[in-house]
């Protein structure tokens, strides 16, 4: 099993409970060598008490990531980093918090403010889906993908022009030598009936398929919102069942 996660969330982004200490102690004991801290960026302008951190409070969540770093030096490495949604407007601030942190992962979940890919989305809406991850990697804020296939929460089928667009972000991935996640939490949602086979709504098998005929390095992202969800290590064991005829490009140590 991995010895790395990257994809931590803490209770600051409105969704998470556990105190910062709970996490890094449930990632000691579960013997993880490496845990990485990643909470929802904030934005100016667009707080949202149930989705990410204040704005307002975006550099005392990385003094607080610091001390904590020092603190359990001995035991385990801490990185701090954020999840991010790319907007084209918003680069140069994103720029800005990367050269604060260790790494961040782009976590698409949204169009923009205003709209989530998880509330109902079209085929028009996952093109656009596709070219804001591939803006994030192209202009270097990060080499991890988290839950490329998120938008099957808003959709029924997972069509033709969909298929498109995984290959397009899978190019991208592999041009900027980076890392696509199977996201552990997503396996949580359950199956659901996408042409006559149960799948889960994501990590999703006819994504992942794609993910394997290009190569894409692959990795597992525990996403954990509760300190309970890193000790839950047969998790990779069934997802790696379910993906078993697809030979992925599974990593034993990524570089972020």
């Amino acid at each position: 099993m991995q010895n790395f996660n990257y994809h931590t969330h803490t209770y600051r982004c409105g969704h998470a409970t556990g105190k910062d200490d709970e996490y890094i102690q449930s990632a000691i004991d579960a013997e993880f060598e490496v845990l990485g801290m990643s909470e929802h960026i904030g934005f100016d302008g667009w707080d949202d008490e149930k989705e990410r951190i204040p704005f307002a409070e975006m550099d005392k969540y990385i003094e607080d990531m610091q001390a904590l770093r020092e603190k359990y030096k001995d035991q385990i490495d801490i990185k701090i980093g954020f999840e991010f949604e790319y907007f084209d407007d918003k680069e140069d601030y994103l720029k800005e918090m990367l050269s604060k942190v260790d790494y961040m992962i782009v976590g698409q979940h949204a169009k923009n403010f205003d709209m989530y890919y998880d509330h109902g989305c079209n085929d028009d809406d996952v093109d656009i889906y596709a070219n804001q991850i591939c803006a994030a990697l192209d202009c270097g804020l990060t080499k991890y993908v988290a839950h490329l296939d998120y938008f099957m929460l808003g959709k029924d089928e997972f069509s033709k022009r969909n298929e498109k667009a995984i290959e397009k972000i899978c190019d991208a991935v592999l041009r900027n030598d980076a890392y696509l996640e199977i996201n552990l939490k997503g396996a949580t949602y359950g199956k659901k009936l996408y042409n006559g086979i149960q799948q889960y709504i994501y990590p999703h098998y006819d994504v992942f398929r794609i993910v394997a005929q290009k190569g894409c390095k692959v990795m597992f992202g525990y996403d954990a919102h509760k300190p309970e969800m890193l000790q839950v290590r047969e998790k990779e064991e069934l997802l790696k069942e379910e993906f078993k005829d697809l030979n992925l490009n599974y990593q034993d140590k990524i570089e972020l």
